[in-house]
């Protein structure tokens, strides 16, 4: 009885290895495009590289292959409309203000350009900066167009944030020359709506 006891332990102890074995070596052999972290077959483009099965892309760069340039959604044709919530002026609070603006492309990949700024045709130029972590999120340069100089007009700062792809909004602080000669500061609260 020992023996057969024995006899049985060894033939299941067998099977078990055998199971065991089939089990271990299929799972070292099943292809690597079925592994869903693997980097076979991810091709990456405009410097992305491949991390865990997905493509991590540069600064200026987004989509499942890192071909979109981040800052092509903001490109066209938009409605403005700005609201004075802080001036030196008090007549000014709470003034609406819209009129047409145009995004435009720059020479990099993570700028882009703001035409008729303030209602001016004038203002063209103004330079925009996408943020390099959250590429919805954009800051204005402080280099302005040449013409505001001349108009005594100053984009002290500002920010805008991008929701989806058919509004923006943000702040922005400006310093200009107002009627009496005198410096005015003043913030607006803004969006802007992406005309189809």
């Amino acid at each position: 009885m020992v023996i057969k006891k024995s006899g049985l332990v060894i033939t299941v102890l067998g099977i078990l290895s055998v199971v065991l074995s089939v089990t271990y070596v299929s799972s070292c052999t099943k292809p690597l495009e079925d592994r869903p972290w693997s980097c076979n077959y991810v091709v990456c483009t405009n410097g992305g590289v491949c991390d865990s099965g997905k493509c991590a892309c540069p600064v200026g760069f987004e989509g499942t292959d890192c071909s979109v340039k981040t800052v092509e959604k903001y490109y066209g044709h938009w409605t403005a409309h700005f609201k004075t919530i802080g001036s030196d002026s008090a007549s000014q609070l709470g003034k609406d203000t819209v009129y047409p603006m145009e995004l435009k492309a720059s020479a990099t990949y993570t700028t882009f350009f703001i035409y008729n700024f303030n209602n001016n045709k004038n203002y063209n130029n103004i330079l925009c900066k996408v943020d390099s972590v959250r590429k919805d999120i954009f800051i204005f340069d402080s280099t302005m167009a040449q013409n505001m100089f001349y108009d005594q007009y100053r984009i002290k700062g500002g920010w805008g944030v991008m929701y989806r792809s058919d509004s923006i909004a943000g702040r922005i602080w400006t310093r200009s020359v107002n009627r009496s000669f005198n410096w005015q500061n003043d913030t607006f609260d803004y969006y802007l709506l992406h005309k189809k």
